[in-house]
C-alpha cells in the first residue's frame, strides 16, 4: 500500500470516529512545542474606545428612567430610598437611578462620565470595585443612617471623587498622583458638598458616598514596592 492509499485510510478512519468532521482550527501551530492563544488581542484604540463606553452604558439606565418618567407619568415615577423602612429596601439597589428631573440628571451626568473616565484611565478594575462599593455601600449607607429619603446618581459621584483624591497619594505613582492632583485642582469645590449648606441637596449622600470612596481607594490600592511599573 503506498502513501497516498494510506492517508486516505487514515483519513476515513478518523472520520468515523469523530462522527462528523471537525470545524477548522482557529488556533495557531505552536511555536516550539508551546501552544498559543487563540484569542485576540485588543488593540490600545479598542482599549479606549471600550473604556470610554462604559460609563455611558451606565448612564443609559437612568436616562432610560428619566424619559419614561417625564413622558409617561410626569415625574412621578421614582425610586428613592426611603430611611430604615421595609418599604425603602427596593431603593438601596435602585436610587441610583432615579433622579427628580432631567436638570438633576444631567448635573450628575457630567460629573459621573469625567470622574469615571478619569479611573479608567488608571484601572477598569479599580473601577467596577469603586462602582459597586459607590452604588451598593452607598445606597445602604442611606438606608441605614439618613435622616430623610433621597435619590440620584451624586452619591456614586461622590464615590469616584473621594477615589480619586486618595488614590495617587497611596500609590505614589506617576499616574494616579498626576490623576490626583489634577482632581485637587479642578474639581476641591465638590468637597463642599459634603456639608448640609443647601436645604434641597441630601448632603449626607454626598458624605456617605465621599467616605465610601476613600475606603474604597484604601481596599483597591497597590503596595508601591510590590510594582515594577
Amino acid at each position: 500500500m503506498d502513501d497516498f492509499e494510506l492517508q486516505a485510510k487514515l483519513k476515513q478512519l478518523e472520520t468515523e470516529v469523530d462522527g462528523q468532521a471537525a470545524p477548522p482550527s482557529t488556533q495557531k501551530p505552536p511555536v516550539d512545542g508551546k501552544p498559543t492563544s487563540t484569542r485576540p488581542s485588543r488593540s490600545w484604540g479598542q482599549r479606549l474606545k471600550r473604556n470610554a463606553m462604559l460609563p455611558l452604558w451606565i448612564l443609559a439606565i437612568p436616562w432610560t428612567q428619566e424619559i419614561i418618567d417625564q413622558v409617561f407619568f410626569g415625574g412621578q415615577w421614582n425610586f428613592p430610598v426611603h430611611p430604615r423602612s421595609l418599604a425603602g429596601v427596593p431603593g438601596i439597589f435602585l436610587s441610583a437611578f432615579s433622579h427628580g428631573g432631567f436638570g438633576h440628571l444631567i448635573g450628575n451626568s457630567i460629573a459621573f462620565v469625567l470622574f469615571s473616565w478619569l479611573i479608567l484611565a488608571k484601572s477598569r478594575r479599580d473601577y467596577w470595585m469603586v462602582f459597586l462599593i459607590g452604588w451598593l455601600g452607598g445606597g445602604f449607607a442611606t438606608w441605614l443612617l439618613a435622616p430623610n429619603s433621597s435619590h440620584g446618581l451624586s452619591g456614586v459621584v461622590y464615590t469616584l471623587f473621594g477615589y480619586l483624591l486618595c488614590i495617587g497619594w497611596l500609590e505614589r505613582r506617576i499616574i494616579p498622583l498626576l490623576i490626583s492632583v489634577f482632581v485637587l485642582i479642578n474639581y476641591s469645590t465638590f468637597i463642599f458638598g459634603i456639608f448640609p449648606t443647601h436645604p434641597m441637596v441630601a448632603w449626607w449622600g454626598h458624605l456617605f458616598g465621599f467616605v465610601l470612596g476613600i475606603f474604597a481607594a484604601y481596599g483597591v490600592y497597590r503596595e508601591p514596592k510590590r510594582l515594577s511599573d
